[in-house]
Protein backbone atom coordinates (compact mmCIF):
# COMPACT_ATOMS: atom_id res chain seq x y z
CA UNK A 1 0.00 0.00 0.00
CA UNK A 2 2.35 2.88 1.29
CA UNK A 3 5.64 1.45 0.50
CA UNK A 4 9.14 1.68 2.94
CA UNK A 5 9.68 4.09 5.97
CA UNK A 6 13.05 5.31 7.26
CA UNK A 7 13.59 4.35 11.33
CA UNK A 8 13.74 7.68 12.31
CA UNK A 9 10.36 8.07 10.58
CA UNK A 10 8.84 4.90 12.13
CA UNK A 11 9.86 5.98 15.79
CA UNK A 12 7.97 9.93 15.09
CA UNK A 13 4.76 7.75 13.79
CA UNK A 14 4.82 5.55 17.05
CA UNK A 15 5.97 8.42 19.15
CA UNK A 16 2.85 10.49 17.65
CA UNK A 17 0.56 7.37 17.99
CA UNK A 18 1.07 7.29 21.49
CA UNK A 19 0.64 10.66 22.23
CA UNK A 20 -2.42 10.77 20.57
CA UNK A 21 -3.99 7.85 22.33
CA UNK A 22 -2.48 9.37 25.45
CA UNK A 23 -4.48 12.45 25.07
CA UNK A 24 -7.91 10.57 24.32
CA UNK A 25 -7.37 8.42 27.20
CA UNK A 26 -6.82 11.89 29.37
CA UNK A 27 -9.99 13.18 27.88
CA UNK A 28 -11.75 9.96 29.21
CA UNK A 29 -12.26 8.26 25.89
CA UNK A 30 -10.47 4.73 24.68
CA UNK A 31 -9.48 3.36 21.53
CA UNK A 32 -10.39 0.45 20.31
CA UNK A 33 -7.59 -2.61 19.57
CA UNK A 34 -8.80 -2.07 15.79
CA UNK A 35 -7.47 1.37 16.17
CA UNK A 36 -4.65 0.28 17.76
CA UNK A 37 -3.88 -2.27 14.93
CA UNK A 38 -4.66 0.36 12.55
CA UNK A 39 -2.49 2.86 14.31
CA UNK A 40 0.49 0.02 14.06
CA UNK A 41 0.21 -0.20 10.15
CA UNK A 42 0.36 3.56 9.86
CA UNK A 43 3.46 3.77 12.49
CA UNK A 44 5.14 0.88 10.61
CA UNK A 45 4.51 2.43 7.01
CA UNK A 46 2.34 -0.30 5.87
CA UNK A 47 -0.65 1.94 5.52
CA UNK A 48 -0.06 6.39 5.28
CA UNK A 49 -2.25 8.53 7.29
CA UNK A 50 -5.34 8.93 4.39
CA UNK A 51 -5.75 5.13 4.66
CA UNK A 52 -5.85 5.15 8.51
CA UNK A 53 -8.30 8.41 8.41
CA UNK A 54 -10.01 6.49 5.98
CA UNK A 55 -10.48 3.03 7.94
CA UNK A 56 -11.51 5.03 11.23
CA UNK A 57 -13.83 6.76 9.61
CA UNK A 58 -15.40 3.81 7.56
CA UNK A 59 -15.39 1.91 11.30
CA UNK A 60 -18.13 4.31 12.31
CA UNK A 61 -20.00 4.89 9.19
CA UNK A 62 -18.74 8.50 8.44
CA UNK A 63 -17.84 7.56 4.76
Amino acid sequence: MFGTISESEMRHRTENVGLSVQSVRLEGGDVTRAFIRDAGEYARGIIDSAELLSRTRRRYGLE
